[in-house]
């Protein structure tokens, strides 16, 4: 490659970004087995995510290993596609507790869900950028991340597994135009944003 071969820089869009992933999915695989399990759990979660999301304005969709990053755009309005990025994550653990009556134990779908919305870079398969690092970081706030947080809920009412998180960007939307959930504020957590910065923010959770 030459000076004269500088690759164009990604295209920039707004697009809501939903992070899964399969609660205790290396635990399982490894009492039961990948091959046995684990393989079928990500097959299955996949389809699962295929049926709720492509008619609610998926452009992407990658495996993380143990789930599935996703983000969703509306032409006309950004926000419009954080409300089906919440409704796609919602009919999901609807469908996969109806899927988890008919199969064992070992291979149910236990999810936890994280909404944000932000400018991604575009790239092939992926997205790219500090808003799709926000929204892992806010899948990874757990029971044990509440001690740190500014006026936290009890630990207690945090869920384990199958809830959605969301930003306080995508609540502030649910809460003007989207008032058929109930939003619950977990606490304010300061949330590492990229290598050298820091940045606080509220997250909610979402209940039926």
């Amino acid at each position: 490659m030459t000076a004269n071969d500088v690759e164009p820089l990604p295209q920039v869009v707004t697009e809501a970004i939903v992070v899964i992933d399969l609660v205790e999915s290396t635990l399982t695989s490894n009492l039961f087995g990948w091959y046995a399990v684990g393989r079928h759990s990500l097959r299955d979660l996949r389809t699962l995510i295929g049926e709720v999301a492509e008619t609610r304005g998926l452009r992407c969709l990658r495996s993380t290993g143990d789930g599935y990053l996703l983000t969703f755009y509306d032409a006309r309005s950004a926000e419009m596609a954080a409300i089906r990025a919440v409704e796609a994550a919602f009919e999901l653990l609807r469908r996969s507790l109806m899927r988890d009556q008919q199969v064992s134990e070992e291979r149910a779908l236990n999810l936890r869900c994280a909404v944000h919305l932000g400018e991604v870079d575009v790239v092939a398969n992926d997205r790219e950028g500090p808003h799709v690092a926000m929204a892992f970081r806010i899948e990874e706030i757990s029971r044990a991340s509440l001690p740190a947080a500014l006026n936290p809920i009890p630990p207690e009412q945090f869920p384990l597994q199958n809830y959605v998180l969301c930003s306080e960007e995508v609540a502030g939307i649910l809460a003007r135009r989207a008032k058929r959930w109930e939003l619950t504020s977990i606490g304010l957590f300061k949330l590492k944003r990229t290598l050298l910065e820091h940045i606080s923010r509220s997250a909610n959770a979402l209940v039926l």
